[in-house]
């Protein structure tokens, strides 16, 4: 603290003497007071983007659904603004282009409209009619994030179960006609009473022989395998015949657990009256091997290794007696390459599987009848003649499981671990 003097005080009459002193250490030298600011001008800040959207655009800005979001926002606080007088008096000196003149001017100026509530807040959320403007609108980035993969799965256990050697699946079964009267003496059996039907347990058994009816369809058990070691509690590996033609490759234990499920899961009661495929040869058909003659310059690339594989149930050379006015043979002549005599077989089913395994391989032209109709062939391939006879061997032996068809070669081949062909 400095003291001064009293002596020194006395001396001085008046203010202008005090501060007229020198004054050594600049105590007299205060700084004057800052003026105190003024509040923004929160109002004059809003309308100004109202003008600079109009400079930009030439337009006021809009309020329908189509327009960004912060269109819709300049467009509520125009109509707000618009909608108080004190307001539109303190910002007509920003209004170049005379944005706060409504089509209501006039109204207004008649005293005909009510003065409007005031409206100092806008809720965003009234103006989002789409995910577009919640991204639109987000300034701070808060949703720009990877979008997560939910097909990763972490820190949880996965349990492993060993898949079963063989997936059983049914297919169309080369030798039906053996099986085939069996089903019409099952029907016959059971409308005469002589054979019944039971619910399905566990209770029951299945053995070679039996029928049963799973998901509505009739099956027999053609065979039983031996029994499988792996497995907790008896299981075996069974062959199955259907009612439609096919035939299949089941566990027993699936067999048995999928007719307890099934709700209308039965079991036929022979009554000691076994059924059993007939030995004797049947004969069901005739599968043949063509070529064709077709002077066609279409399939000229490809006539070199091209046949078609067929079925029928008369003479082949009935068959192909008017070849010449079918497009099923490329209505052109054609030479018989071989045939065979179905017995016991499902000749019709063998030119399906002979299809089915050769179809990468399959003639893929468009070619115009003589009527002048298009048409594409679905019974000729582009493959070896050794390929055609083995597939229809293997067919028949019931090995076509063991080999694949080479799509770029059109070669038969062996499975990995089934040797070479």
């Amino acid at each position: 603290m400095i003291r001064l003097s009293t002596q020194r005080l006395a001396n001085k009459s008046t203010l202008g003497d005090i501060f007229g002193e020198e004054d050594e250490l600049d105590l007299l030298d205060v700084q004057p007071l800052k003026t105190k600011a003024f509040p923004v001008d929160l109002a004059g800040s809003q309308f100004a983007e109202i003008v600079a959207f109009y400079t930009q655009h030439g337009r006021t800005p809009e309020e329908n659904s189509a327009a960004p979001l912060d269109e819709k926002l300049l467009a509520r606080r125009l109509h707000s603004i618009r909608g108080n007088i004190e307001q539109c008096e303190h910002l007509r000196a920003l209004d170049e282009y005379g944005l706060l003149v409504s089509n209501d001017a006039e109204h207004a100026e008649l005293g005909l409209i009510a003065e409007p509530e005031p409206s100092s807040y806008i809720n965003k959320s009234e103006l989002v009619t789409s995910f577009e403007d919640i991204f639109d609108d987000d300034d701070d980035g808060l949703l720009d994030f990877a979008a997560p993969d939910i097909f990763s799965l972490k820190h949880v256990s996965a349990d492993k179960k060993e898949l079963p050697d063989e997936i059983a699946q049914r297919q169309p079964c080369a030798d039906f006609p053996r099986f085939a009267p069996l089903f019409n003496t099952l029907h016959e059996r059971l409308k005469e009473g002589a054979f019944g039907l039971e619910r399905f347990t566990h209770k029951l058994q299945i053995t070679e022989g039996d029928f049963f009816i799973l998901n509505g369809l009739v099956g027999f058990v053609s065979s039983v395998g031996e029994r499988l070691a792996e497995y907790k509690g008896y299981n075996a590996r069974l062959h199955l015949v259907f009612e439609n033609g096919t035939e299949m490759n089941m566990l027993y234990q699936s067999l048995t657990h999928g007719l307890v499920r099934d709700k209308e899961g039965r079991k036929v009661k022979l009554n000691s009256h076994k059924l059993q495929p007939s030995d004797d040869a049947i004969p069901t058909g005739w599968v043949y091997v063509l070529a064709t003659l077709s002077t066609d310059p279409v399939l000229t690339p490809y006539k070199q290794n091209l046949y078609k594989i067929g079925f029928t149930d008369t003479e082949v050379e009935q068959r192909i007696k008017h070849a010449e006015k079918d497009s099923t043979f490329l209505e052109a002549p054609v030479r018989i390459i071989s045939t065979s005599q179905c017995f016991n077989l499902n000749a019709q089913k063998l030119e399906a599987l002979a299809h089915g395994f050769m179809a990468a391989r399959r003639l893929n032209v468009t070619l115009r009848s003589h009527s002048g109709q298009v048409y594409t062939p679905r019974e000729w391939f582009n493959v070896p003649l050794v390929t055609v006879l083995a597939v229809i061997q293997y067919i028949v032996d019931g090995t076509i499981s063991q080999y694949r068809l080479d799509n770029t070669t059109g070669k038969i081949l062996a499975k990995r671990g089934n040797g070479s062909t």
